[in-house]
């Protein structure tokens, strides 16, 4: 099994694990992966400290992956404001529920 692991972690673990570099393909793959692993952590917060600390580790993902497609932090914030202008926020807590018919 492999995981994207941060750049120091090779240094910091003391265990027999054993660490590759990544062809650029298969890092973009594990960035995509990574970012679906940090926001299930995210989901599973459970007090303030550790909602702050895996909003952190997500954050950094999506920096690394837009870094990785030569995207700027600008750029993205943007098209986030863009979208606001066009569809809003989520302030108002909306959710939407689909109704079947019946038949």
């Amino acid at each position: 099994m492999r995981k994207l692991v941060r750049d120091k972690i090779p240094n910091i673990i003391n265990d027999d694990s054993k660490f590759e570099v990544l062809s650029n393909d298969d890092y973009r793959l594990s960035l995509r992966e990574k970012v679906v692993e940090e926001a299930t952590e995210v989901k599973a917060a459970s007090t303030r400290a550790n909602l702050v600390e895996e909003l952190g580790d997500l954050e950094e993902v999506i920096r690394a992956i837009l870094d990785d497609a030569s995207i700027t932090y600008e750029e993205m914030d943007s098209l986030r404001h863009a979208k606001i202008n066009q569809k809003g926020k989520f302030t108002e807590k909306f959710a939407m529920i689909n109704i079947k018919e019946e038949s």
